[in-house]
C-alpha cells in the first residue's frame, strides 16, 4: 500500500526569510505608523488635563514596541548579504535602528508620563499640541518615504522613482525643522513661566519638550539614511 504523502508546512521563521527586506521593513514601519497614532490621540487628551486611560495608552505602546522587535530580530537574523540586496547592508540596518528608536523613544515617553501627571500650564497647551502634531507629521512624512523606497527598489531605480524619493524625504526635513521652530517656542513659554511653577514642573514639562521632538529627530535620520541608500 502506498504510503500518503505527508502536507509540509514551513516554520514561522521560513515566512519571515521568504519576504524581502523591504517588506520587513515596511510590517516594521506598520508598528511605528500604529504607535504614532495611539501616541498622538494620548498626549493631546493629556496637554488638556485627561489622563484617564493613559495607563493602559502606555501598556499599549510597550506591547507595539515588543512586537516590533520581533521584527526586527527577524529581520537582522535572516538579512541576505550585501551581494544579494539592492543596496548597502549597513546602511538599511542604520535606518531599521532609527526607525526602532522612535518606537524606544515613544515607549520611554509614555512611561515617564505615567508616572507622574504633569500638568501643562493652560496658556501653553495649544503649543503643546501643535508642537505634538507637528512630530507626527514628520513621522507619516517618513512612513511614505520608506513605502516609495521600496518601489524604487522594485523598479531598478529608475530616474523617476528616484525623483519622487527624494522628494519625500525633503518633506521630512520639512516638517521636522517647522516641528524644531514650535519646540523653541514650547520651551521659551516654558522658561518664561519659570518663576511661577514648581522646579519640578519645568524639569519634567521640558523634559516632555525633548523627549517628543526626539521622535521626529529620529524620523529626520532615517529619513537621511534612505537619502544615503539611493545616492548612486
Amino acid at each position: 500500500m502506498e504510503k500518503q504523502k505527508e502536507h509540509f508546512r514551513a516554520p514561522v521563521g521560513d515566512t519571515f526569510r521568504r519576504k524581502s527586506p523591504f517588506d520587513q521593513l515596511l510590517d516594521h514601519m506598520g508598528k511605528v505608523k500604529e504607535c504614532i497614532g495611539i501616541l498622538k490621540d494620548g498626549l493631546v487628551k493629556y496637554y488638556t488635563g485627561d489622563y484617564k486611560g493613559f495607563s493602559e495608552l502606555a501598556k499599549e505602546v510597550s506591547e507595539l514596541e515588543h512586537e516590533a522587535d520581533i521584527i526586527k530580530s527577524n529581520i537582522r537574523n535572516h538579512l541576505p548579504s550585501s551581494v544579494f540586496m539592492q543596496v548597502d547592508k549597513g546602511r538599511f540596518l542604520w535606518a531599521l535602528r532609527e526607525q526602532d528608536a522612535i518606537l524606544d523613544h515613544a515607549e520611554n515617553l509614555v512611561e515617564m508620563l505615567d508616572m507622574r501627571h504633569t500638568k501643562i500650564p493652560e496658556e501653553l497647551r495649544p503649543i503643546f499640541i501643535e508642537h505634538c502634531k507637528l512630530v507626527c507629521e514628520t513621522v507619516q512624512a517618513m512612513e511614505l518615504a520608506v513605502e516609495n523606497i521600496r518601489d524604487l527598489v522594485e523598479t531598478g531605480f529608475v530616474k523617476r522613482e528616484r525623483d519622487q524619493t527624494k522628494q519625500y524625504i525633503h518633506k521630512v526635513h520639512d516638517w521636522e525643522y517647522i516641528a524644531d521652530q514650535k519646540r523653541y517656542e514650547a520651551t521659551r513659554g516654558v522658561y518664561k513661566l519659570e518663576k511661577k511653577l514648581e522646579p519640578m514642573d519645568v524639569y519634567h514639562l521640558l523634559k516632555i519638550i525633548d523627549w517628543v521632538d526626539d521622535i521626529a529627530d529620529h524620523a529626520e535620520n532615517v529619513a537621511d539614511w534612505l537619502r544615503s541608500m539611493i545616492a548612486k
